[in-house]
């Protein structure tokens, strides 16, 4: 019985990393006392209300793929406390035959002990909701006290002991510029690319996010501009989540929000402050435009250095490098290219192709080279299977190593993800090289590509179609230079 273990806490807390070790503990002796094979461990430290959890994501998803045959869990609520994601996995077991059981024996469906599976689901789900609303009450009674109940301080402030105080760097300076840059007349998006040029740390490289990036953006701009704790005020309260089973957020009325006016020092004026609003919103209906039209080639060109898209620039009418069209030279260069330059090149290699295509001896070297491909792809699927018949072997022994107590908890983990992403990583050589040999001849690919080539030959404008069916992706070089990667680009490989 291959089985999967999920264990999770809330915090990374000291206490709570106790408690993960304490449940792997159970799950050892567990584990061995049923004499399964562990086929991974799915370790998340999250929240149980959301499904928006890493291994919680990984476990569906190998559920899908039958990785196993049982998830274990300490109780109902490690791997949901939410009443909807319960029943999905649930659902999702069910549908793949894979058994589900708690360690406190409240859940064991290989026992037929399932009934009563909706009562610890609703049960778990109030006992959140409950905590939920118990922690709101106890950060409005903060809020109402004049204290800063979030975590990170607006860009410009910091904590101290609950309050907030002007921060002794460059930010409050730099807040002060960010309103006059827009009242002279920049956007969001200009004042990025400004304080990106010079070198300003941005909000979250300030407050040290793991996942900070390098670049400002016109986003951030604006939630600062928007943001009234920059006049004194505490406000707070200005949004609140749907229900602790969702993260979907609602807008709270002005007036049942908390509001502690003169709380801290201002940074900016109320009158510009106000302004700003007023101007932005000018400027909001003044822009007021239809959607942007999907130009042909739009999801298809890539900057060939940074690797972003390209956005299409009516007053070029071509494509520019997106990463260089918002944040500037700074990043990346243009990478350019006209649109009417780029259909030429494609039409002119359609039709190439299309010549190609019609030469039969062309066409008996690429069924004879089909051939010598089919029977390299059979060796490759043999070989790959051979691996992966000898790898799963190597893991079914690892749980007795660690019930002999031969190796330590530390280097079964070890051993079993870089076994399990060997593996993982073997079956999808193999399912690329069965997909390739389930295919159809060559010679009834070219066949077929011939057929559509000439029925787009009869246009004499490139189609958005004609682009869906035979382009697979365009890369720009900083010289306007394009490489084309076409979806026959196989079949023109095998004619060379």
């Amino acid at each position: 019985m291959r089985c999967a273990v999920y264990i999770r806490v809330s915090t990374d807390k000291e206490e709570q990393k106790t408690s993960l070790q304490n449940q792997r503990s159970l799950f050892y002796e567990y584990l061995e006392k049923q004499g399964w094979d562990v086929s991974d461990f799915y370790i998340d430290v999250e929240s149980g209300t959301t499904g928006k959890r890493e291994n919680l994501q990984r476990l569906i998803k190998d559920a899908k793929e039958r990785k196993f045959d049982v998830i274990a869990a300490k109780e109902l609520s490690r791997l949901a406390r939410n009443g909807g994601l319960s029943y999905q996995i649930r659902d999702i077991a069910m549908e793949n035959r894979i058994h589900i059981v708690t360690l406190d024996n409240a859940i064991n469906t290989l026992e037929g002990k399932g009934e009563m599976f909706g009562l610890y689901a609703w049960m778990y789900e109030q006992e959140s909701q409950r905590t939920s609303t118990r922690i709101k009450a106890a950060l409005s009674s903060k809020a109402r006290k004049g204290e800063f109940k979030g975590s990170v301080p607006p860009y410009g402030y910091r904590l101290n002991s609950g309050r907030l105080v002007l921060a002794e760097d460059d930010t409050p300076n730099n807040v002060k510029r960010i309103f006059r840059m827009y009242l002279e007349g920049k956007g969001f998006d200009a004042i990025a690319r400004t304080l990106t040029r010079e070198g300003f740390p941005t909000p979250a490289q300030v407050v040290g996010k793991k996942n900070a990036g390098l670049y400002w953006q016109g986003t951030s701009i604006k939630k600062i501009l928007t943001n009234p704790h920059y006049v004194g005020d505490l406000v707070q309260g200005r949004q609140t989540t749907v229900s602790v089973t969702s993260k979907v957020r609602e807008e709270i009325p002005k007036e049942k929000q908390i509001i502690i006016e003169n709380a801290h020092q201002a940074i900016i004026s109320r009158e510009d402050f106000e302004a700003v609003q007023q101007y932005m919103e000018r400027r909001k209906r003044q822009q007021a435009k239809p959607k942007a039209k999907k130009h042909l080639f739009t999801n298809y060109l890539y900057c060939a250095d940074c690797g972003k898209a390209l956005w299409y620039v009516h007053y070029r009418k071509g494509y520019v490098c997106g990463n260089y069209y918002k944040h500037g030279k700074h990043v990346c260069s243009q990478h350019s290219v006209k649109e009417r330059q780029l259909i030429e090149v494609v039409l002119s290699d359609i039709r190439n192709s299309a010549k190609t295509l019609n030469e039969n001896e062309i066409m008996g070297r690429l069924e004879v080279k089909s051939q010598q491909a089919r029977k390299q792809t059979e060796k490759q699927i043999q070989s790959l299977e051979r691996r992966i018949e000898k790898l799963k072997e190597q893991k079914t022994g690892l749980i007795r190593l660690l019930a002999s107590g031969t190796i330590t908890e530390i280097e079964y983990k070890e051993a079993t993800e870089s076994g399990n992403a060997e593996l993982y990583s073997l079956q999808e050589q193999l399912n690329g090289f069965q997909s390739q040999h389930g295919n159809k001849s060559t010679g009834e690919s070219i066949a077929r590509l011939k057929k559509e080539l000439k029925q787009f030959m009869k246009l004499k404008e490139l189609t958005p179609e004609m682009v869906h069916r035979l382009v697979d992706r365009i890369e720009v070089q900083a010289d306007g230079s394009v490489n084309i990667h076409y979806k026959f680009a196989a079949t023109a490989l095998l004619t060379a």
